[in-house]
């Protein structure tokens, strides 16, 4: 968790210094989908540590482990949108030979808090509990 954090903070930051990153529009939804993964991961983190799984009943960690994957889950998500963000700005934008290691550097912080949060959280990653809410009417 924590490498994972930490590695997305550093991308969060090197963002806000490339060139463009405070007004490009793909650069700003990118940075705000990394700043809600980690904290995401943050969130996770501090609800892993409010519970005393040694005491809790069944339920109770059946509920927190749901909550969980979700939040695993979607923090992964929000690494992988920034990514396809990243690779549509430069698709469209192309880069300069001066911003490229810059570049490469936020690439890399990207791919590695993938490999950590699919490595670390790989069961709440492999699948989400999804929520339907279905009416049944009468007639």
């Amino acid at each position: 968790m924590y490498a994972a954090t930490a590695t997305i903070s550093v991308a969060i930051e090197k963002l806000k210094k490339f060139p463009g990153g405070v007004e490009e529009p793909l650069l700003i939804e990118a940075r705000s989908n990394l700043v809600i993964a980690r904290n995401l991961l943050e969130n996770r983190w501090q609800i892993w540590n409010s519970i005393y799984w040694r005491r809790s009943n069944a339920a109770s960690k059946r509920s927190v482990r749901a909550r969980l994957e979700g939040l695993a889950f979607d923090a992964l998500a929000g690494v992988t949108n920034a990514g396809r963000l990243l690779n549509r700005y430069i698709g469209m934008v192309g880069i300069l030979d001066e911003n490229a290691p810059l570049w490469s550097e936020i690439i890399h912080c990207l791919h590695n808090a993938y490999r950590w949060i699919s490595d670390s959280y790989y069961y709440d990653c492999l699948c989400k509990q999804l929520n339907l809410s279905i009416a049944i009417g009468s007639n």
